[in-house]
């Protein structure tokens, strides 16, 4: 009869390695016999499930099968012998997986451990502001994982005393339990955008007990009024007409204070004047600078004085073309 493997653990035929043993996993917690007494529809179900993944969560049996489709077994030397699993009756879930281990060669323990799940790297980001980024800061977040279980190595099998294999008791064959993270990170004055900070052994815990590493990416907040460029800043300050004309001190808003710069008469719109150490922080000490560009500012009401002091200047101005 004709078995389609992919079809039995419900998987497409491009699933890879992880998604097939999660369907496996699901299916085999779903039809075990141990939860389903009594259930023969159940029992060839786990049956059928256990058989297709013998033959797809192996790497050479799989291609084989892909090729040859239901007679795949019979391409292999030795014939069906050589891939057959002893369903019959009274073979419990611990013994089944025994076989599948020992078809696939070597001590069924030993082949848990290989397939032990591997430390894995994590990876967040966090928002901070210009003046954090300026002055250097200290972060504390949390934040959730699941970890390798340390019983069953997460695998989600552990060898019974009977000598067979069931569902770990710890992560009930779940192969992970929760995990929460309080890390506490320091963030150095001058870092860049985009930049990653590295927090060692912080990351999802493997079944050898190692632990991969937390990456953290910054994401620096836009400060009202400063636009970044590299270590330099550049901020927008209002200058009257009548100091951009005649020229005169004007105050600059600094991340840490305040300036003073003297604009020159005849300033421009959009001129830009240099505050020299007054920037961002730099990553290996100093500092950059802070640009000042200017926005002339025309008051929208004028007292009678003014307009007739003005009007005397356009006269001026006239005469002169």
């Amino acid at each position: 009869m004709s078995r389609d493997y992919y079809k039995t653990l419900g998987v497409g035929r491009r699933a890879d390695e992880k998604e097939i043993k999660t369907a496996y996993r699901k299916l085999a917690r779903k039809y075990h016999p141990d939860l389903n007494p009594g259930n023969k529809e159940a029992e060839t179900k786990f049956k059928e499930i256990s058989e297709a993944y013998a033959v797809l969560g192996d790497a050479d049996h799989r291609k084989k099968y892909d090729q040859f489709g239901s007679q795949w077994d019979q391409m292999t030397p030795g014939g069906p012998a050589g891939t057959q699993f002893d369903f019959g009756q009274g073979a419990g879930f611990g013994d089944i997986f025994e076989q599948i281990f020992q078809n696939f060669g070597g001590d069924p323990m030993d082949q848990m451990q290989k397939k032990s799940a591997p430390p894995r790297d994590v990876e967040q980001t966090i928002d901070v502001t210009l003046r954090e980024i300026d002055a250097g800061s200290k972060r504390t977040f949390s934040f959730q994982v699941e970890d390798a279980c340390l019983k069953c190595r997460g695998i989600g099998q552990v060898q019974l005393t009977s000598g067979g294999f069931g569902p770990c008791p710890t992560c009930r064959g779940k192969g992970g339990v929760p995990g929460k993270h309080k890390v506490e990170v320091k963030i150095p004055a001058g870092l860049q955008e985009g930049k990653k900070l590295r927090v060692p052994g912080r990351g999802v815990r493997g079944g050898n007990g190692k632990a991969g590493d937390l990456y953290i990416s910054v994401r620096i907040l836009p400060e009202d009024g400063f636009i970044r460029s590299g270590d330099d800043l550049e901020t927008a300050v209002e200058v009257p007409y009548t100091t951009a004309a005649l020229g005169g001190k004007i105050s600059v808003p600094t991340l840490r204070s305040t300036g003073t710069i003297a604009v020159p008469e005849g300033t421009q719109p959009g001129q830009k004047f240099r505050l020299k150490g007054q920037g961002l922080t730099k990553l290996k000490g100093g500092r950059g600078d802070l640009y000042a560009r200017v926005q002339v500012t025309v008051p929208r009401k004028l007292s009678s004085k003014e307009k007739k002091l003005l009007k005397e200047i356009r006269k001026l101005e006239e005469a002169k073309e």
